[in-house]
């Protein structure tokens, strides 16, 4: 077994007394729950008698519906945490943060909602605390006191900004709007003079701040990179024990920064990147939340991607005492995606640890990466946090859209398919680019990208934005020329993840991945929507079937969509006069051929192969579709074993009544 993290003494093998008459640290490992449907948000409260109860947001996935779960937990390490009650059952469609005040409210937000929701302790009716008039895609939530000095504060990405709302009152005040861009959670801390300040993570700059309740910028600290003190993503805050603790959810460990006159001074760190597949024990995987409980002796991290919470105590000492041993064992490797595209020999993949797109060759056993595009920064030519990519002209041009810029930008990559496949790290030219809120005259929150007819004279680029749940049209010369939207009869889109062009026989059409869909409350579900160049809806499909759909791709008359809650790929058949047939698909959660772990980026290549980013086992899978077969995988060593050790390629099996209930 890999040596894991040795954070310090565990408390059961200390006194409790050398712990409270000495120096302490908030981060030694105690348990694991597992088994939970993707938990994103955690917050520890009162609930049934119980003064730390620990409160888990869950997204839901195809057999179980988002919710609210309750736990009682201990500081005792190995003793099992047991499930005391749940909240908000049928009520929420997609839970992003979660707060619980002192008298037992649960507060959490709902991104396809757009709400604040408050679910009283007294198990009365839930109400807005907030809603569509204030808020536009609200991530993490914080709350203090009660009454008419409550305070609540919500991070609201899509908005660029803070709210911080007062006793009851739905006005709020706005934080941040100057200097945040992508403000992911935000939590109260104690400020000097017995003060009170925010404290908000924005995962677009890799930043903290800080601000007084006026909405006033105090400081600032830490920008990107791996180092300690340096944060990649940060994706949530508390406070506690005086210090800002920071899930550094793509560095894969906790930060603690001080808070008194040397705030943002590193106090410790803890965690490490999991390297084996399902690795914990202290090791993390894409922390995405994290709650302390009121008597600052229990941390609570929530990792989606593994289905499970870790909760670490107190040990004493001033900080974790690493292990050396872990250092030397190398860097994990690299996750793929969320986006790929593909186009002759080449295919172009978002990378999300370096910031950078990566260029792989495929004429090889496995495709090869032969430059990393770009570096970080604001200036033009430059990334600050890469999301979706297009890659077309035979691997020439290349589109990339920048969420934490705002910024579409356009490439010339030198690929040279007649000379041997060698590396180039000058590979790519930067030509031209675009300020996408400019050009959509609003706050915009680019995706996914994709183009039709490239190259010629009516050359079309569709960029989703997230604040809106459309989809913006530009021109070859990357002007506006419209937008693409759902309408009455079909309702609203609701949570675009993926596009991509399709032919409907001589037409060319495109496909828009709508992963709310038209699921409702406690039934979540997906759909895929066709539209037509000049923007009119053609027809929607893949309800019933897609419960959260990530990316979509489509060759002759096949189409094929990954789906992020049940670890599957499902096929989908146009037939005459062009209705379209759900035909099948094939997957669950695991590391064999044709298995997945929160599959997204999907691209039909021109030769036929598809290729699916397997983001959660760091590893793409290559596919013949025509003949249900696995042709290789590329990334990860540990993660490509278990697709080499099978003696031969095993057909996937397409029928959906031979693949029902697996990885479900």
């Amino acid at each position: 077994m890999l040596a894991l993290l040795a954070l310090a003494l565990s408390p059961s093998t200390v006194p409790q007394e050398a712990i409270d008459t000495g120096p302490s640290h908030l981060g030694a490992y105690l348990s694991t729950t597992t088994g939970l449907p993707r938990p994103v948000a955690a917050a520890f409260g009162p609930s049934q008698g119980k003064p730390n109860a620990l409160f888990v947001a869950t997204r839901g996935d195809a057999a179980r519906p988002p919710t609210i779960q309750v736990f009682e937990v201990s500081a005792d390490p190995g003793r099992p945490t047991t499930g005391i009650g749940e909240v908000g059952a049928g009520r929420l469609e997609r839970p992003v943060g979660l707060a619980v005040s002192d008298d037992g409210d649960v507060f959490v937000t709902d991104e396809l909602q757009r709400m604040l929701w408050r679910f009283p302790s007294d198990g009365g009716d839930p109400v807005a605390a907030a809603g569509l008039a204030t808020l536009t895609l609200p991530a993490g939530v914080d709350v203090t006191g009660s009454g008419e000095a409550q305070l609540i504060v919500v991070a609201d990405p899509g908005a660029g900004s803070a709210k911080l709302f007062r006793g009851g009152s739905l006005t709020p005040t706005v934080i941040g709007e100057a200097l945040l861009v992508r403000p992911r959670g935000a939590c109260f801390i104690d400020g000097p003079d017995g003060t009170v300040q925010i404290a908000i993570c924005d995962g677009a700059t890799h930043r903290i701040h800080v601000f007084d309740l006026d909405g006033g910028d105090v400081v600032s600290f830490s920008q990107l990179g791996p180092h300690p003190s340096l944060l990649s993503g940060p994706s949530d805050v508390e406070f506690a024990d005086g210090k800002i603790f920071v899930a550094d959810r793509e560095n894969h460990r906790v930060q603690a920064f001080d808070t008194g006159a040397t705030i943002g001074e590193l106090a410790y760190r803890f965690g490490v990147h999991a390297i084996r597949p399902g690795e914990g024990e202290g090791a993390l995987h894409y922390p995405a939340a994290l709650a302390v409980s009121g008597d600052g002796l229990l941390l609570a991290l929530a990792e989606p991607m593994d289905d499970r919470v870790q909760l670490f105590g107190r040990a004493p000492g001033a900080e974790p005492v690493e292990d050396p041993s872990r250092a030397a064992i190398g860097p994990p490797a690299a996750h793929f995606g969320p986006s790929i595209s593909g186009s002759g020999l080449y295919i172009a993949t978002v990378s999300p640890e370096s910031h950078q797109i990566q260029i792989h060759d495929l004429r090889g056993k496995e495709p090869a990466k032969i430059s990393d595009v770009a570096s970080y920064g604001t200036r033009f030519g430059m990334y600050r946090t890469p999301c979706a990519t297009w890659l077309s002209s035979g691997g020439r041009s290349l589109l990339t859209v920048d969420e934490g810029n705002a910024r579409l930008t356009r490439s010339l990559l030198r690929v040279q398919p007649q000379r041997p496949l060698n590396a180039d790290p000058e590979l790519a030219q930067h030509q031209d680019g675009v300020d996408l809120a400019a050009a959509a005259g609003r706050s915009f929150w680019p995706g996914a990208v994709t183009v039709l007819a490239p190259g010629d004279k009516n050359e079309l680029t569709f960029i989703t934005d997230r604040v809106t749940d459309s989809v913006l049209m530009l021109d070859r010369n990357l002007e506006t020329i419209g937008t693409l939207a759902g309408d009455e009869e079909s309702g609203p889109i609701r949570g675009i993840a993926d596009l991509s062009p399709a032919a409907l026989g001589t037409a060319s059409t495109i496909l828009v991945v709508d992963s709310g869909g038209q699921g409702g409350p406690g039934s979540p579900g997906g759909r895929i929507l066709e539209f037509g160049p000049a923007g009119g809806l053609l027809r929607t499909f893949g309800e019933g079937v897609l419960v959260e759909p990530g990316g979509v791709t489509s060759r002759e008359n096949q189409i094929w969509v990954t789906d992020r809650a049940t670890d599957r790929v499902e096929r989908f058949e146009r037939k005459p006069g062009g209705a379209v047939e759900h035909t099948g698909g094939f997957g669950g959660r695991g590391l064999g051929p044709g298995q997945f772990h929160d599959p997204r980026g999907i691209h039909a290549m021109d030769d036929g192969r598809l290729i699916v980013l397997d983001h959660g086992n760091h590893r793409g899978q290559i596919f013949d579709p025509d003949h249900l077969t696995l042709i290789a995988g590329f990334g990860g060593r540990l993660y490509i074993e278990p697709l080499k050790s099978a003696a031969t390629w095993v057909p996937l099996q397409l029928k959906r009544d031979q693949t029902e209930g697996e990885g479900r």
